[in-house]
């Protein structure tokens, strides 16, 4: 997929839960790529990216990022190329499989990303190699 390349920055910005850590965005989008607004980005073939940031329950800051396509899921490399863009080449995302109880689904072709700004989240899963 030509132009998703990253390029990044911290911007700073506050949430709708006070003040918070610097959030993602890219310092000049890549080509094909236009902003909305100051949370949403669309891509040329119809990818749309929206970027929330906020202090969650467990006291730590999160940057979401919700990715979707008009008529699909994201591919695998958009979710990549996105998460590259969006958050850098040496962050960690999470892409979260909850409890069926906890599902929130309203618009089925959009899947979520997450990068927690308060340190790393999960252990290096890394074994003899990498994932």
């Amino acid at each position: 997929m030509t132009g998703l390349t990253p390029d990044c920055f911290k911007l700073h910005t506050e949430s709708d839960c006070g003040p918070s850590e610097p959030m993602s965005a890219p310092a000049i989008l890549p080509a094909g790529w236009k902003r909305l607004d100051a949370f949403s980005y669309k891509y040329r073939d119809g990818l749309a990216v929206i970027v929330t940031q906020g202090l969650e329950r467990d006291g730590k800051t999160w940057v979401h990022l919700s990715v979707s396509h008009r008529g699909r899921l994201p591919t695998w490399e958009e979710l990549k190329a996105v998460k590259e863009i969006f958050l850098g080449t040496d962050s960690v995302a999470l892409q979260v499989l909850p409890p069926r109880a906890e599902w929130v689904n309203v618009n089925p072709n959009v899947m979520h990303l997450f990068e927690c700004l308060d340190g790393r989240p999960v252990p290096d899963f890394r074994r003899q190699g990498t994932l």
